[in-house]
Formats: structure tokens, C-alpha cells, sequence
């Protein structure tokens, strides 16, 4: 017999039991699944964001420099730039600024609102702040929170602005002299100094003088420069000085001899002084942000800290400085192998006044015949009084070229190559008939009778001469240093150098920051009493001679130049010590796309 337990039926409670307990399976399955699918979503949200906003676009010494930080500083540098145009607007809605005044003194603001300049001026300052912060880390420089304040009160304040108004007198080298004698030197300063007698006399006007003085041809830095700040007027630094110490309006400096060999005087006929934006602070808080803006400036303040700190170290501190001689030679404005150069004035009579369709028009036509009488009066003129010819090549009713006319006719030394051109790279002057008589064998300077070139019209030609390639010309000058020629004698011969008629004598040259780089090696690399090796960069040729060498503060003639360039080389030096890495595609693709005008 087989023994079978009694069948039952579950009761309604269990079955209820089991459905519950499905039930909260399920449940708690959807919830873990919901919980992932939102754990994915926030993954998926924060990838995203990071992306956006957290992944560095650069980094200084491995300190990361976010995209958020960059979107910050540009803000706030609107914000900045926004309120130095209203501050502008006040003083053109007050009569202060003229409306040629507004447009020069806000151009450069203006341009700096650019999206894409915006951003790459943020990125580069956050790149520089790091650089600077941790050098300022390692060294202990500090700066406090007055440091900070004080920091944004120059940041709202506009500098003082002076309408400046610039007299020179250049002395143009007797060719195929390469530099001016000293007597031409002292020639000119006597006029310069005569000009500004006649002016504090009341003999001649201003303008009178000026327009005199440009008898000499264009020279750069002279004119009516504008209303200009002191770091906006790019003349020597001492000249600089000595116009923002003018006291009064059209007070005039005495004269300067720049760096280039020019001498020059100036007045001011208007002085802006500075003004302080009292509500900076605040507008530049509302407009972006108060603490990003606290940053910039804490970067500016340290910034300026460190520059003191330098300053102190190269300009005003004892440093190494060697008293050099120099030979400079320009690189000019030819190829390597382009041969002998020559130096000319000339003047261009175009029939019907137009050099672009002189090719166009046939030699039979009346205005050829009108020009080429226009050239013979001229030339009559010249065979009497040569000294006329920059007068009569700046009258444009004479000379029908705008840029030949503007320089007076006088053109630099050039190869034969840049008076022909050539059609492959459009340089050059497009001459043909001209190169063909000046480089011909044996052609003694002096007044040539007008020139007919087809594709332009009659060309009147004072001759000056013709000399070798600077490639040449430097090898001769390293020959005779060589053969025992004193190198005083061998740079009044050869050197193009302000300096050379003074035998090339530089003064005293510090070792950091007041020459580039590749100069400052080779003067100290050379030995006390000898020569160094030759450089080559991209305005020429240079050879040393090594005087003497003493440990001491630079002098009164260095200083300014220092002062000018001591920080910013330092700075370059510093950067490119520095590891840095930026993303520029990064810095594309976060860089907002400019508006549609």
C-alpha cells in the first residue's frame, strides 16, 4: 500500500504573500534600473558639463587653466573695456576730445572688444598670471590687499593725454658715405636749433617751420602726432619725458638727438589730465563679476611688483657692462646675390599726370609731348641749382608719383633687381630704361637729362652713386679690421650706424635687457680688447669691438632705454623658460561666434 499525502489548497493569505513579494522585486528592479539610468544621465550630464567647462585649455608648470576661467576674464575685460568707452564718451560729450581724438584713443579699446581677441587676450593674461604667480612664489614677492585696491584705482583711471606736435631735421649721408660725418651731424643740429629760436621769437610760426624742416624729405616721428598718452608716443624715452614735463601749453623741449641720428624738439597744444573713475569698481562688479575682477587685478599688482623687483635687479642695480664699439651694416632691401646697389633722387612726368596708364597710351599722343616738357623744365631748373630737387620733387604739380613725391623723391639704396620688379612678385619699381643707365661702368654722379620709360613716363634722375652688397661690404669691413685698419676708422668708412662718426663708439652696454639677445651674447662672449663674432639678424650685419668691461649701474644714457625694455624681454625670457601648454582648437571651440553686424 502506498501511502499518499492529503492534497490542500494554498490558501487566498499565501497567495497574496508571493504577488507581494513579486511585486517588491520588481519594484526594487525598477528602482536600481531607474537608478542607473539616472546615475548615467547625471555620468552623461557631468561628462558634458566637465567637458564644457572644467577640461583645461591651458596649464602653467601643470596648474590647469579652465575654460570657465577663461569665459570669466573675458567678461571681464568687457567690462572694462565698456567702461573706458564711457569714460571716453564723457570727456568727447564735454568738448575735452575732439571726434578725431575719440576715434584714435578708442581704436585699440574698440579692436580688443573682438570675441575672438577678447578670449585670446583672457587665455594669454591667465597664462602670464600663472607664470608670473609661481615665479613669485619661489622668489617671496607679495603683494597685499591695498596693493590690490590700489591696482584698481589705476585701472580707472585715465591716463594724462597731450596733443603733441613734433619738429625734426634729419641729416641725409653724402653718398656713398653710409652714415653721417660729424659735421653733418652738427649742420643739423644747428638748424634744428635755429628752427626753434626763430619759433620762441616769434620770427616764424609753427607750422611755417615745420613744413620748412620737411624740405629734408619724410621723416618718421615728426608731425602732429595727436592727442597721445606718455606709453602711446613711440619716440626716445628721454624725449618722452622731457614732452610730459612740459608745464604749459606750447611750452617747447629743447632739442633731442634720437637714437636714430634725428634731431627733434616739441610742443603740446592741449593737456587732458588724468581723470579717476569713482565708480569703477562697482560698474565693473555689476557688469561681470566683483571677485573675478579682484583676481585680474591681484594678477596686475604682483605683476607690477615683480617688474619693480627686476627693475631694481638691471636698471638701477650694479650689473656687468662693457664699453663697445660698433660696426652696423643693414641687411637692405635685396636677395642675397643681388649685386651692386645704387642711390638715386628722382622725379616722374606721366602724360595726363597718370603713371598706371602711361603703358596704355601711344607715344603719339600729344600728352607724351606735354610731359617730356614738363621734364626738360625741370631738368633746366636742376642744371642751375641742384639743391632744388627735393623742393621740386614734394611739389606735386611736378612729380606725378604720390609716394615718390612724398619722400621727396629720395629713394634708398637698392639693387638692380627692385628698380626692374618682376612679374612673378610684383616688387620693385617696374624701371627698365633707369637701372640701364645708373649701373652702367664709369657713370660719374650728377643731374642725368630726363629718361623716357614707357611704362610710366620721363624720369628726371640725380645720380648719387653706387656701392657694393651689405654681404660685401661687411666682409670688407672684417678684412680691414683684420689687416690692423684701427676699427674707429673702419666704422666711419663702413658702419650705417648713427654712432659711426664717432668710431662706431656704443657707450657702455649692460648685460641684460638692453640689446636682444643675440647682441648681448656675442659682446660678452668676446674678449676685453678684442672683437666678436659676426651676427647676422634681420636688420643686418654687426661687428663688436670689446673697450673695456666694469661691474657697475648703468649710467644716465642707458637707463631710459632699459627702463623701456628691461621688463618686457625679462618677461619673454621667463615664458618661454616655462612649461606652458595651451589648446588653442579648445580655445576656438569655447570662443563665442561673433555677432552678425
Amino acid at each position: 500500500m502506498t501511502f499518499r499525502p492529503p492534497t490542500t489548497k494554498p490558501t487566498r493569505r499565501r497567495t497574496r504573500q508571493v504577488d507581494t513579494r513579486r511585486a517588491l522585486y520588481l519594484n526594487a528592479a525598477f528602482g536600481v534600473a531607474s537608478l542607473a539610468a539616472l546615475a548615467l544621465l547625471a555620468g552623461v550630464l557631468f561628462s558634458n558639463w566637465y567637458a564644457d567647462h572644467g577640461v583645461a585649455v591651458a596649464s602653467v608648470g601643470g596648474v590647469a587653466v579652465s575654460k570657465d576661467s577663461v569665459r570669466t576674464r573675458a567678461a571681464v575685460n568687457l567690462a572694462r573695456d565698456e567702461r573706458v568707452l564711457k569714460n571716453y564718451d564723457t570727456l568727447r560729450n564735454q568738448g575735452t576730445l575732439t571726434t578725431a581724438d575719440y576715434q584714435n584713443v578708442t581704436s585699440s579699446v574698440v579692436s580688443a572688444e573682438v570675441v575672438a581677441t577678447l578670449y585670446s587676450d583672457a587665455l594669454n593674461q591667465l597664462t602670464e598670471g600663472l607664470t608670473l604667480q609661481q615665479y613669485a612664489d619661489k622668489h617671496g614677492i607679495t603683494v597685499t590687499d591695498a596693493d590690490v585696491d590700489a591696482q584698481i584705482v589705476k585701472d580707472g583711471t585715465l591716463p594724462e593725454m597731450r596733443h603733441v606736435k613734433i619738429i625734426a631735421v634729419q641729416t641725409n649721408p653724402t653718398p656713398p658715405a653710409p652714415a653721417a660725418t660729424a659735421a653733418e651731424l652738427t649742420a643739423a643740429q644747428t638748424k634744428a636749433q635755429g628752427y626753434l629760436d626763430s619759433i620762441k621769437s616769434g620770427a616764424q610760426k609753427w607750422d611755417d617751420v615745420f613744413t620748412a624742416s620737411q624740405v629734408l624729405g619724410t621723416i618718421s616721428a615728426s608731425g602732429d602726432m595727436g592727442l597721445v598718452t606718455r606709453d602711446g608716443l613711440n619716440v626716445d624715452p628721454d624725449f618722452v619725458d622731457a614732452i610730459f614735463n612740459l608745464k604749459n601749453l606750447n611750452d617747447i623741449t629743447t632739442v633731442f638727438k634720437g637714437k636714430d641720428g634725428i634731431y627733434r624738439f616739441a610742443t603740446v597744444t592741449q593737456i587732458v589730465a588724468p581723470s579717476v573713475d569713482n565708480g569703477w569698481k562697482d560698474a565693473i562688479g555689476q557688469a561681470a563679476s566683483g571677485s573675478d575682477y579682484r583676481s585680474a587685478a591681484r594678477d596686475e599688482a604682483i605683476k607690477a611688483a615683480i617688474q619693480t623687483s627686476v627693475e631694481s635687479q638691471y636698471v638701477t642695480g650694479s650689473t656687468s657692462n662693457r664699453h663697445v664699439q660698433e660696426i652696423f651694416i643693414g641687411s637692405g632691401y635685396g636677395q642675397l646675390g643681388d649685386g651692386m646697389e645704387a642711390k638715386i633722387k628722382i622725379m616722374i612726368f606721366a602724360p595726363n599726370h597718370d603713371t598706371t596708364s602711361a603703358s596704355s597710351l601711344p607715344q603719339t599722343d600729344p600728352a607724351w609731348a606735354e610731359a617730356k616738357s614738363r621734364a626738360d623744365a625741370a631738368y633746366a631748373t636742376l642744371q642751375k641749382d641742384l639743391t632744388q630737387f627735393t623742393k621740386l620733387a614734394m611739389d606735386t604739380k611736378n612729380n606725378d608719383d604720390p609716394y615718390v613725391a612724398s619722400v621727396g623723391g629720395d629713394l634708398p639704396w637698392l639693387p638692380n633687381a627692385l628698380f626692374v620688379g618682376s612679374a612673378a612678385n610684383q616688387q620693385g619699381l617696374g624701371l627698365t630704361t633707369v637701372p640701364a643707365a645708373i649701373f652702367a661702368p664709369g657713370l660719374a654722379p650728377g643731374l642725368m637729362a630726363p629718361l623716357l620709360e614707357p611704362a610710366m613716363g620721363y624720369i628726371v634722375v640725380d645720380f648719387q652713386g653706387v656701392r657694393p652688397p651689405p654681404a660685401q661690404r661687411i666682409a670688407d669691413a672684417q678684412l680691414a679690421v683684420a689687416t690692423g685698419t684701427d676699427f674707429a676708422a673702419v666704422a666711419g668708412q663702413y658702419s650705417e650706424a648713427p654712432d659711426a662718426s664717432a668710431g662706431g663708439d656704443m657707450g657702455w652696454i649692460s648685460q641684460h635687457y638692453q640689446l636682444g639677445s643675440d647682441l648681448e651674447d656675442a659682446i660678452f662672449q668676446a674678449p676685453v680688447g678684442g672683437l666678436s663674432r659676426l651676427v647676422k639678424n634681420s636688420d643686418g650685419y654687426y661687428l663688436f669691438k670689446v673697450i673695456a668691461e666694469e661691474t657697475r649701474v648703468p649710467d644716465a644714457t642707458q637707463q631710459p632705454d632699459l627702463k623701456k625694455s628691461a621688463f618686457t624681454t625679462w618677461l619673454s625670457d621667463l615664458t618661454a623658460a616655462t612649461n606652458i601648454w595651451t589648446d588653442q582648437a579648445g580655445l576656438t571651440a569655447i570662443t563665442p561666434a561673433s555677432p552678425t553686424p
